[in-house]
């Protein structure tokens, strides 16, 4: 047991609170500040197109992966924006940096007593203001960190309140947000004693997920269910799935490895959660369950094969009581992985809008986030094995000289890398993306809305938002221009985006060579762009150079190994260079 004064108490509180405020103030002004990712935009797409489409926006957008109670969500929030002075990509991160707030208050409710541990409140400090969830609540603009709130909200209710199914609305309502929490099912149904908790619990969750995915789930049930339950995050970008695939490459002989875990791994993190989640609920001094969805979500991100970089907000909340140092080192590890990524995304600062691409020229810093997540992973396993908190061995080495060490090896191994990376991504333009590409985007968004609209016969409908994307075109044009006369090197710049166009059209009309160097000048500046690959092995095709046209196409696959499209054109390349080799020898 851990005593300490009520004063002791009362400085240890008001510390959390205002490390707490310090992060919340910082997320703030990054909503304020900036537009995020171009998941906000395609969130506000679907929230526009849900408007005219209903359920049937599930068999239009291939990329709705949501659940339907997010279009309710999204069009509160459109509304918010058209009835307040403040925009969509605000409103869009405001709910998840509330959300932050609400997750460290549970943290501290739910460890109590430990907060009198030191380790375990400098670890809650770490979380308080880390990084990683003032770059993804802040600035990446998704819905992670709400999710993770509620299934905390469903642990604190069900699991240290006694209250079943006020835990299974919680649980319900994160399930309205995103289906991930499903992994939590099985140590959920096994940590709850008893056939009374278990029904209240899950009936209760069931019913609010019927609720609030109505009417869509009953008008369009297959569309739904097959969009939100066949989402497949991206292959090849973290973990194993990194590990593999690279493994391949160098050693193709192994591709089978990684061939067979891109098919089946999905299914075996799932097999591997319900063995965990059986063998922790069979120990003879049973862990608590927020100590057991935090191992289910460590094994999760230890073992699984789909990753995106906002996902590293599901983490964070669930493991202070494993202590300050393997806190620390995920929170440093993978707060500068994401300062990177996002960095490459907006190609240098200052940043406004960040277009997410495969970080392949990152790797290196997702490998030391990841090895921070196995040694949390030995931690909270070895923990739940023995029956006690584990503590990672102390070396006896003076207080001064390992925070010297740490310093050192933090300078070395990853803030001079990351200054490395983020100086050659940086295009010197202040900023890269600005205010002038979201509105092209969003005008095109509209005029897409106003095809779709024609195609199904609604033609009022749309030349009315066919007018009102001509006149955001306009207003975008006007901004452009007014940035234009503030930065005269705006004209000159090209984006990598720019030169892909430019590639594109280059090839539709046949100036081959060209298409291959400006696709090639694209990569200079995002070597992870798999479209400029793409063009540079169609346009060779063309030229007749099969080697370059297959080293190009493999290189596209390897970046993007999940579109059909990509596979197919390397298929085709190989065949079409072996028949010219069979031509040749004739």
């Amino acid at each position: 047991m851990w005593n300490e004064t009520p004063e002791q108490a009362h400085k240890r509180r008001i510390a959390i609170i205002l490390v707490g405020a310090i992060a919340f103030a910082a997320k703030l002004l990054l909503a304020l500040k900036t537009y995020g990712t171009n998941d906000v935009y395609t969130y506000e797409r679907f929230a526009l197109w849900s408007r005219y489409f209903g359920a049937e926006l599930y068999k239009i957008a291939p990329d709705l992966n949501h659940p339907p109670s997010m279009l309710h969500i999204l069009s509160g929030l459109l509304w918010m924006s058209e009835h307040t002075h403040l925009p969509f990509h605000f409103w869009i991160r405001f709910p998840g940096i509330l959300a932050d707030v609400g997750s460290l208050w549970l943290v501290c409710r739910i460890l109590g007593p430990r907060l009198a541990e030191r380790s375990v409140f400098i670890a809650i400090l770490f979380i308080a203001i880390a990084p990683t969830h003032i770059l993804i609540s802040g600035f990446h603009g998704n819905t992670d960190p709400i999710m993770i709130f509620f299934v905390m909200a469903a642990v604190w209710l069900a699991g240290y309140r006694d209250k079943p199914a006020a835990g299974g609305v919680a649980f319900g309502i994160a399930l309205c947000i995103k289906v991930a929490p499903v992994i939590l099912v099985p140590v959920l149904f096994l940590s709850l004693t008893g056939v009374r908790k278990r029904v209240a619990f899950f009936l209760a969750t069931a019913a609010l997920t019927v609720f609030a995915w109505s009417p869509y789930i009953f008008q369009e049930p297959a569309a739904v269910i097959h969009q939100v339950f066949g989402y497949k995050s991206s292959y090849g970008l973290w973990g194993f799935s990194w590990l593999f695939r690279e493994l391949a490459n160098a050693w193709p002989a192994s591709q089978w490895i990684n061939y067979e875990f891109s098919r089946f791994g999905s299914a075996l993190v799932v097999t591997a959660i319900v063995a965990l989640s059986v063998w922790m609920n069979r120990l003879e001094k049973k862990p608590p369950l927020y100590t057991q969805v935090g191992m289910v979500f460590l094994l999760f991100f230890t073992m699984t094969s789909g990753f995106a970089v906002q996902y590293l907000a599901w983490l964070t909340p669930w493991v202070a009581e494993l202590g300050a140092l393997p806190v620390a080192l995920f929170i440093v590890t993978g707060s500068v992985f994401l300062l990177v990524v996002y960095n490459y995304w907006n190609l240098g600062m200052p940043w406004y809008l960040a277009i997410a691409y495969p970080w392949s020229s990152h790797q290196y810093f997702q490998v030391l986030c990841w090895i921070s997540v196995l040694l949390l992973t030995f931690g909270a396993w070895q923990g739940i094995r023995s029956g006690r908190a584990f503590s990672f061995p102390s070396l006896r080495i003076p207080l001064v000289v390992r925070l010297s060490a740490a310093a050192v090896a933090i300078a070395v191994f990853l803030v001079y890398p990351a200054i490395v990376h983020m100086k050659r991504d940086w295009m010197g333009r202040q900023p890269v993306y600005d205010v002038d590409e979201v509105l092209f985007t969003q005008a095109d968004e509209s005029h897409n809305l106003a095809s779709a609209l024609l195609q199904r016969g609604r033609t009022a409908e749309a030349y009315a938002v066919e007018n009102q994307a001509n006149r955001m075109d306009a207003h975008a044009q006007q901004v452009a221009d007014g940035l234009s006369r503030l930065q005269p090197a705006r004209l000159a710049l090209r984006t990598p985006e720019d030169y892909v166009d430019m590639s594109e059209r280059e090839y539709n009309a046949g100036e081959y060579e060209q298409c291959v160097r400006d696709a090639t000048e694209s990569l200079k500046l995002r070597p992870g762009m798999p479209a400029a690959w793409y063009n540079i092995s169609l346009c060779n095709a063309q030229l007749d150079n099969w080697d370059a046209a297959v080293a190009a196409a493999t290189e596209a696959l390897r970046i993007e190994p999940e579109s059909d499209v990509v596979r197919e054109n390397l298929e085709w390349t190989i065949g079409q260079k072996q028949l010219a080799a069979a031509a040749y020898r004739r």
